[in-house]
């Protein structure tokens, strides 16, 4: 774009001229300075004597100005919108500004032959144009020429829509109303020359107070000046002195935004002016008829006119009807009337030519501008063809010079459309692709649905048309130097001349001749190279940030190129030197491309020294990929050489895994696993993948690095007689250790580093395509993962020192090679990426055993046990060692661990707050071979249900290798169960123990912790489940009691075992002693009493029991306990109850049973029970069938009944009811004895 004009292609904003600001250099932009001659002579001169505002409002008003233009903002419709506000472009100028003259100035008076001036008439009045416009002829266009970049500039840099004059009022009290007076003379002056310019600038005046004058002066004297300056509100303003930066902002803001529909009146006015003169349909008269040549037809004036709408139009923001002009006036700039009547070569057929261009160029961005980018690149390629099938008729054709030189700058003008416009479609990161901005702008929807389109028509980004920018330079270089005789003679031809007018200079910057590109001596000329090269590198930079990395590779490798062509060696190695290290070449495989590469490197460095990198690019480029550079021999071995025998020290550093290396080490083991002590087989393997013309390559040093416990491993080189010769490819190279050899060892290496390494010998001297194989034996001293580090390859002779490092072995997959037949074959080592690199080393496999003796499958809480564990001594020779033995339990304390030689603690450590306890260790002494040794350990105090893990340890170490740390592991479960569960009966019974009297004085000489309250006798039963998987001895079984809430005292006795039939108990001990088998249940029956301490406490007593077994395993006499929660037991001492117990009677008929209801009455109330007792047709009764019984308190008594049931040997239902009379409250009868039961529903049931 910077081969056009720039008021040609720039777009067209509302010009605002900003006059009165003080400003410093850098701020001030003065357009005149820049203006043509035309624009200034005969001018109208706005002319303000006032000083210039200065000071920090100025420099507030300059920045906000600055914020405020638009001539940076891109083009395009959303960058315009997302402004807060109106687009306008903003130019600064002192007290003194020049408008452009409307009309030229009358040409001198010359004589005229016609015959009124033979008559002796005045000659007939001339008709005046614009300084600038084809009808006059001082005028550049005179007389037949369509458009000149001058008129844009008028109306982009001279001509304003909007003058803004800053004046500043005066804070002097003795001398203000004669300042204002001045102001107001200035304000009329100004007025006075714009309306005698005619032109329709708006003109604004802002008045900057002062501090030191009042508020109320200021608005005075603010008053009377727009009174007097005749003004509207909006065209004069205030503007306080002391407004900070953020309200100058916001008034300027405001200003422009209120004013902007004036501004774009402005321009619609002209639009309405030209199209008026349009609409005329003729051509309009010259001012002076030229006499040698013809003037602009109308089809010109129509193309004038068009253009002139079409930037109009931009300056409205109007860019679809700018657009729409521009197309008219292309179609008739290319009519037959206007360029095709323009002779080929001439300078009119140039303006044509380039007016062309802009219009296109016009049109380009207004779709752009609306985001039709598809037509835009469809108008981009359609003019190009336009003026190809142009140069084909008129021109000199597309095969020479001029085609190619405006290709290319037609290409980079699309590029630089394409950045000042910035359109977001393309500028818009794309988070699917990587974060890059995306390569082509998709469809849009002003295409007709169905539409196909070419690829090419699609809108790319600024890099694409780059590229094809430098391509056709490259092109036209070449026509450029084709005819150096033809172009001498016509640039000495061309010597004397110069240039007729300014549209040949911009002529010149489209297109130079071929005769001022040329390298001649003793003048300057215009260097291709440059070009090409810079317009490359914006290409790349394009390239690289879409994620095109390939395409930028080579267009790098085409600025390599263009940098050889101009001997600029250091910077064509640069390029080319991180083209020949980057991957993705490689990984796609373009090894003639890197062939290519390579060999104009190695061009280079003929030119410039620089031996590193030439011993890389050698060292690659002898891989058997790459063919061998035409009469360059060996070049690796004699850069070597060089290298080692020059003067100054040289030092290689090569990766391998990057590059191509002729050398390929791999490192496998023999297998996955080894033990600690034992030889471990490894290989390592050298392939030379030279060309097979290349000499061997001798290696002095091969190194081998683990990650781990291993030392490193040295080959070096030995000339070795011993060195197999077979006509096989593949060989074993055999390795060995000579001390005499390891005085001569060859490398840098210091004796502290080779101690701390295994060092053997072998022949390194590898020929081309030969793979040689080392094997031998590893013995790895300590336990863990050993993986391959790297493999390094050295070659140090005299002052050279090459190294050649492989570090990358996760993806590779290599093989172990076997001989068979006496072949070397290769054998996978599995599918998997480094599958045999990596080692496991393992423990050395202990000999040493050991066993629990005295395990059992289950234990039970709260009892304790030994276990015994037996060394046995199976190595080869004898030991030492020690024990240790740690317990992991998943709750902390839940039992207590120790040896079995001691009862102390103090050897328990707790580990950690999950549970985890370890003894101190022990020591095992000397364990002779095949020697026994027996360790104890004791569990007790296992009060909860848990399983335990038990590991004991033995670490020991052989007497021949003490170095060798050995770990023999046992690990068991100790599973903790509940041996027994229990379920709970309790039965009142009545007390043959007499009650107190009420009316008795109880013992004076009691003791006061003697009970003398009431008792209750209860029958517990205890049903008890044994979960042990073995039979289990109970030895005996107790109720005690644990908590006692209500002030009494409880005693019982031993459990006996029920047996046999109901009722039926045994004595002695038998009755206590009994075997519980697994997943039985034993029932035990125990007798309870319960006792107040004081008599009349009628509190309600609540005892909490314990359950107490002890018990013993059949094969032991040891007797363990086990204690069992016994639900809680409430008993209400105070309440008045009935108690039944059965008896049989002497009868004939022993089916006949005495009932004893025991009424209670423990209150110290006077209670009265009424008694009722119900037939039945199961028994006959004797005795009182309703009676009422009174009680004293603290008293009983005894209701008897006799009956006879009519079946025997069965539970028959007795109901007795026992109402409280006083109270209300009706009792229920409760057993007395095992012959009397309460079913579900509270009925009483007897045993007949």
């Amino acid at each position: 774009m910077d081969c056009y004009p720039d008021t040609f292609v720039t777009h067209n904003l509302p010009l605002v001229v900003v006059s009165g600001l003080e400003a410093s250099d850098e701020h001030t932009l003065d357009p005149s300075g820049k203006a043509h001659n035309f624009l200034l002579q005969g001018g109208f001169r706005v002319r303000t004597d006032a000083a210039p505002v200065s000071g920090e409002i100025s420099k507030h008003l300059l920045q906000a100005f600055r914020d405020l233009d638009g001539s940076s903002v891109p083009w395009h419709a959303q960058a315009l919108a997302s402004r807060s506000s109106k687009p306008c472009k903003i130019s600064y100028t002192g007290r003194v500004y020049t408008l452009p003259p409307r009309k030229a100035p009358p040409p001198p008076h010359s004589p005229r032959f016609s015959p009124a001036a033979v008559n002796g008439s005045p000659p007939p009045p001339l008709t005046l144009h614009s300084p600038i416009s084809p009808l006059t002829p001082s005028s550049p266009l005179y007389p037949d020429g369509i458009m000149s970049p001058l008129w844009l500039m008028k109306h982009q840099t001279r001509l304003p829509c909007l003058f803004i004059v800053f004046l500043a009022l005066t804070a002097d009290p003795k001398t203000s109303s004669l300042q204002d007076n001045r102001l107001k003379s200035e304000i009329g002056n100004i007025r006075t020359a714009l309306n005698v310019a005619n032109y329709k600038t708006k003109l604004l005046v802002v008045i900057v107070g002062c501090d030191s004058v009042a508020s109320t002066e200021l608005d005075d004297r603010f008053s009377n000046l727009k009174r007097s300056s005749g003004l509207d509100s909006k065209s004069f303003l205030f503007l306080p002195h002391g407004a900070s930066a953020t309200e100058v902002l916001n008034f300027v803001r405001s200003t422009l935004s209120s004013l902007h529909p004036a501004c774009l009146e402005y321009y619609r006015d002209l639009s309405k002016h030209v199209r008026r003169k349009r609409n005329r349909n003729i051509v309009p008269q010259p001012t002076v008829m030229p006499l040698n040549s013809s003037i602009l037809p109308l089809a010109g004036w129509t193309v004038r006119y068009e253009f002139k709408l079409g930037v109009l139009a931009e300056f409205r923001q109007e860019m679809d009807a700018a657009c729409r002009n521009y197309e008219a006036a292309y179609e008739a700039l290319f009519s037959s009337e206007v360029i095709d009547a323009a002779s080929g070569g001439s300078l009119r057929f140039k303006e044509a030519r380039l007016l062309a261009d802009v219009i296109a160029f016009r049109t380009i961005r207004c779709l752009l501008w609306n985001d039709q980018i598809t037509i835009a690149v469809r108008s981009w390629s359609a003019h190009r063809e336009r003026v190809k099938d142009l140069l084909q008729r008129r021109g000199n054709g597309i095969e020479g010079y001029t085609w190619q030189a405006w290709q290319s700058t037609w290409t980079k003008a699309m590029a630089d459309l394409i950045s000042k416009c910035r359109v977001p479609i393309l500028h818009s990161i794309n988070r699917t692709d990587g974060n890059h901005l995306p390569v082509f702008a998709r469809l849009e929807n002003s295409l007709a649905p169905g539409e196909r389109i070419s690829p090419w028509e699609q809108l790319h980004h600024q890099g694409y048309w780059l590229h094809l920018s430098s391509i056709a330079t490259v092109a036209r270089r070449s026509y450029a130097l084709q005819s150096s005789e033809k172009i001498e003679t016509h640039s000495t031809s061309q010597a004397g001349l110069g240039s007729s007018s300014e549209l040949d200079v911009q002529n010149a910057r489209l297109a130079l001749g071929p005769y001022s590109e040329l390298q001649l001596p003793g003048r300057a000329n215009h260097t291709y190279g440059h070009e090409i090269v810079a317009t490359l590198d914006s290409a790349i930079e394009h390239f690289t940030e879409r994620g095109q990395l390939r395409k930028s590779d080579l267009l790098k490798f085409e600025q390599a190129i263009e940098y050889v062509e101009m001997r600029s060696w250091a910077k064509a190695i640069q390029i080319l030197q991180s083209l020949w290290e980057t991957q993705s070449w490689r990984e796609a495989g373009w090894w003639q491309l890197l062939q290519r590469v390579a060999w104009i490197i190695l061009d280079c460095l003929a030119n410039s020294r620089n031996l590193e990198l030439e011993i890389r690019v050698l060292w690659e480029s002898a891989n058997c990929l790459f063919e061998s550079r035409p009469g360059s021999g060996d070049d690796l071995i004699l850069a070597l050489n060089n290298a080692s025998t020059g003067s100054v020290p040289t030092s290689v550093s090569i990766d391998v895994d990057g590059s191509l290396s002729p050398l390929i080490p791999s490192f496998a083991f023999s297998t996955n696993n080894g033990f600690v002590g034992e030889p471990l087989e490894c290989q390592v393997t050298i392939q030379n993948r030279s060309r097979q013309t290349s000499l061997p390559l001798h290696l002095d040093r091969v190194e081998v690095a683990f990650e781990g416990n291993l030392r490193t491993i040295h080959l070096v080189s030995h000339d070795s007689k011993d060195a197999p010769v077979s006509g096989s490819s593949v060989d074993f190279i055999p390795t060995f250790l000579h001390e005499a050899a390891s005085a001569t060892m060859v490398g840098s290496e210091s004796t502290s580093t080779m101690n701390h390494s295994e060092t053997r010998f072998a022949n390194l001297s590898i020929p081309s395509g030969a793979t040689h194989i080392f094997q031998f034996p590893i013995i790895p001293r300590e336990a863990g993962a050993i993986a391959v580090a790297s493999i390094t390859l050295l070659i140090h002779h005299g002052n050279l020192k090459l190294t050649a490092r492989s570090c990358e072995f996760e993806h590779s997959t290599v093989c172990w090679w076997e001989t068979r037949n006496r072949t070397p074959v290769p054998r996978l080592l599995g599918c998997e990426p480094n599958t045999n690199n990596t080692v496991m080393v393992l423990p050395k496999l202990p000999k040493l055993q050991i066993h629990a003796l005295n395990l059992r499958k289950a234990y039970y809480t709260n009892e304790r046990f030994v276990i015994d564990f037996e060394i046995v001594n199976e190595e080869v020779e004898a030991v030492t060692g020690g024990v240790q033995v740690q317990m992991i339990s998943p709750v902390s304390n839940a039992a207590q661990l120790g040896w079995a030689h001691t009862e102390s603690t103090h050897t328990q450590k707790e580990m950690s707050a999950s549970g985890t306890v370890v003894l101190e260790p022990q020591s095992l002494g000397v364990l002779e071979a095949a020697a026994r040794q027996t360790v104890s350990i004791r569990l007790r105090d296992t009060s909860m249900a848990i399983d335990h893990e038990i590991e004991l340890i033995v670490r020991y170490q052989l007497a021949s290798e003490p170095e060798i740390n050995l770990t023999k592991t046992l690990a068991i479960d100790i599973p903790i169960i509940r041996p027994f569960e229990a379920n709970y009966e309790f039965q009142p019974r009545l007390s043959d123990e007499p009650w107190p009297r009420f009316f008795s004085t109880p013992l004076l000489e009691a003791d006061a912790s003697t009970p003398l309250g009431l008792k209750h006798q209860y029958a517990v039963t205890a049903s008890l489940y044994s979960f042990a998987s073995e039979s289990l001895v109970i030895e005996g079984i107790l109720l005690t009691a644990k908590d006692i809430v209500g002030g009494a005292v409880c005693a019982s006795e031993t459990g006996v075992v029920k047996k046999g039939t109901e009722g039926a108990q045994q004595g002695g001990a038998d009755a206590i002693r009994t075997i519980i088998n697994p997943e039985q249940t034993e029932r035990f029956d125990f007798e309870l009493l319960i006792q107040k301490l004081v008599l009349g406490d009628r509190h309600t007593v609540g005892v909490d029991l314990l359950l107490e077994i002890g018990w013993r395993r059949q094969d032991s006499e040891e007797v363990h306990a086990t204690v069992l929660e016994v639900p809680r037991l409430v008993a209400a001492m105070a309440e008045p109850r009935v108690i039944l117990r059965t008896f049989p009677v002497s009868l004939e008929s022993e089916s006949a049973h005495r009932l004893e209801f025991m009424v209670e009455n423990p209150s110290m109330h006077f209670l009265t029970f009424n008694l009722a007792m119900e037939a039945s047709e199961e028994f006959a009764f004797s005795g009182p069938k309703t009676t009422a019984l009174s009680l004293v308190p603290m008293s009983r008594s005894v209701v008897v009944y006799k009956i006879l049931p009519s079946r025997a040997g069965e539970w028959i239902a007795v109901n007795m009811n026992v109402v409280d009379a006083y109270f209300g409250q009706t009792l229920n009868v409760l057993p007395g004895d095992d012959g009397v039961r309460v079913n579900k529903k509270g009925g009483v049931l007897i045993k007949v």
